[in-house]
């Protein structure tokens, strides 16, 4: 298993799928291979629930993932991980992995649903190392990425679309 951070979140609007994506945390300290990217697509709405979840955190009622975490609580068990355990294309699976009475229980989700878990719980996320190499990508954010560098370089090529691109 390889320990995931949330990159970034790519929001789209209409039929167009929204995209999660995923950066391995560290590469093996002695390894000078790259961080390795994967992107998952989810809809709209469960993007928006991600972001929310890392945005402001709770909202002032309950929506179904916070319901869900404090459901698990009320049971006296803890959302131990979520992990990314199969993918076909453009398919993935996950398992939230709930510790409960001192035994590992694990439940299938949807990734979507079980990343707004993991963030709303600051539960660790993981993803197959099979599935990281298959479908992965090497991820091209370096650690020291200057953000007006890239501001800069976003801006420039902004500036070089035109409406028939779209």
């Amino acid at each position: 298993m390889v320990r995931v951070d949330i990159e970034t979140i790519v929001m789209a609007a209409g039929p167009v799928p929204s995209l999660i994506v995923l950066r391995e945390r560290s590469s093996k300290s002695d390894s000078p291979a790259p961080l390795r990217s994967l992107s998952i697509q989810t809809g709209s709405f469960e993007a928006a629930a991600i972001s929310r979840g890392i945005d402001s955190g709770r909202a002032e009622r309950p929506i179904t993932h916070d319901l869900l975490l404090d459901t698990v609580g009320a049971l006296g068990a803890k959302l131990e991980r979520i992990e990314i355990v199969r993918a076909e294309p453009p398919v993935f699976y996950a398992t939230i992995v709930v510790l409960a009475d001192g035994e590992e229980r694990k439940i299938d989700a949807r990734p979507s649903d079980a990343i707004a878990l993991a963030v709303r719980s600051n539960a660790p996320m993981f993803v197959e190392d099979d599935i990281m190499n298959r479908l992965g990508t090497v991820s091209t954010r370096a650690e020291e990425v200057d953000d007006e560098q890239e501001f800069e370089k976003f801006d420039e090529f902004v500036h070089t679309l035109s409406p028939d691109d779209f």
